[in-house]
């Protein structure tokens, strides 16, 4: 498994990522980076401007896709690219603040285009102390 806390994989015409935390925060901020990763080919994202979020769903796993559809929303109109993370997240509710820059081309490199974020196999489990997610990106 990667240091990172997080792995992608195949998935027919588009891509899965599997996260993994030993709290809820660690896999939502987990989660958040492998998008970026995605985004930009894991270029270097300042932290020059910071946005306040407050999330929340019915579920965890739900959350979850609601937490990776808000960062492509911001990064789809405002070209914001996420890069730290002060986060609390129980269950059903996410709040927190985001650090991070808008898209620079001259040191981002574009990555993979994300389109949105699907329920398809979305699954957010808590074994032995450890959560673990698994979602489908549409690419």
């Amino acid at each position: 498994m990667s240091e990172k806390g997080y792995e992608f994989f195949d998935h027919t015409a588009d891509v899965g990522l599997r996260v993994w935390g030993g709290s809820l925060e660690e896999l939502f901020t987990r989660a958040g980076q492998a998008l970026t990763t995605l985004l930009v080919e894991d270029s270097t994202v300042a932290a020059t401007q910071e946005r306040s979020v407050a999330l929340s769903a019915s579920s965890v796993d739900s959350l979850l896709r609601v937490w990776l559809s808000e960062l492509l929303v911001w990064f789809s109109t405002d070209h914001f690219l996420a890069g730290g993370y002060a986060l609390k997240v129980t269950p059903t509710q996410l709040s927190g603040r985001v650090q991070g820059e808008r898209f620079d081309a001259s040191r981002h490199l574009c990555g993979t285009e994300v389109k949105g974020v699907t329920r398809h196999q979305l699954s957010v489990t808590q074994e032995a102390g450890r959560w673990t997610a698994q979602v489908i990106l549409d690419v």
